[in-house]
């Protein structure tokens, strides 16, 4: 299994065609021969005096995808019954992928509304940093790997989507105690019988945080997407991100895909 359908969450207050989220979504699309459907609406509905131009923001992300010959349609209404955060989480549950930015703008941010989907969508989310101008298959990508459940899906979840691309497992060294029977060569020879061609390395966390040398060293081993399980703690129905995966919200440097 490959892409064939991505679901694009596009805030009209704040995405533009050719940068961000937009554009990450419609190049991958175009890479993949996938459809894409771009869910555009305001978020920020409590200012007064402040019209974001949803209709406006659809249009412009149809003929950007239309230009780059993908099959993109929009939806800008949706119903009231329930929140608009569950909406968002049903329409996302039937596509393959959900991509999205973080802009922390507003009382509803695309922020929050990435977090809620990572948990409550099903989906595997790439989140894509503002100044991201496009998307194309990944040659090669960075596996966060700590030995948890939640690192194995986000691994399958790429392994399926990306066509098992090339590989390097990252385990930082001094974020955690990490226990368990498997050895580098052990995953490594598991990752092969995915089709994986992969290493692992071992990289110091020194006096970085877990997210920042997340992706310097993805970067520094020519990764264009970093790969990471979402953590979360439930607490009154309202999730809470692990340190990790809340670090790297705030400090998103590369497209990183997570799942939960």
């Amino acid at each position: 299994m490959t892409i064939q359908s991505i679901f694009l969450f596009a805030p009209a207050e704040s995405a533009q065609p050719h940068c961000g989220a937009p554009a990450y979504a419609i190049g991958l699309a175009k890479a993949y021969g996938a459809s894409l459907t771009a869910f555009c609406v305001a978020l920020d509905v409590t200012t007064p005096g402040r019209q974001a131009d949803a209709p406006g923001t659809a249009i412009a992300i149809a003929a950007a995808a239309l230009a780059a010959g993908v099959e993109c349609r929009t939806l800008t209404e949706h119903s009231h019954a329930i929140g608009m955060q569950e909406v968002l989480a049903e329409h996302a549950r039937v596509h393959d992928l959900v991509v999205i930015g973080v802009n922390r703008d507003g009382l509803l941010s695309e922020r929050h509304v990435a977090e809620y989907l990572m948990f409550e969508s099903g989906r595997p989310l790439v989140l894509v940093p503002p100044a991201c101008a496009s998307g194309d298959k990944p040659v090669k990508v960075a596996v966060a790997w700590d030995n948890t459940a939640a690192a194995a899906r986000a691994l399958g979840d790429a392994a399926a989507l990306f066509a098992a691309p090339d590989a390097v497992f990252v385990t930082i060294d001094g974020e955690k105690l990490i226990q368990g029977d498997l050895n580098s060569e052990a995953l490594v020879a598991a990752a092969a019988r995915r089709g994986i061609l992969a290493r692992h390395v071992l990289a110091d966390l020194g006096n970085r945080s877990v997210a920042e040398a997340l992706q310097q060293e993805a970067l520094a081993h020519g990764a264009s997407l970093l790969v990471m399980g979402a953590f979360g703690h439930s607490r009154m129905r309202r999730f809470m991100l692990g340190s990790a995966t809340s670090d790297l919200m705030q400090n998103i440097r590369m497209p990183v895909l997570v799942s939960h």
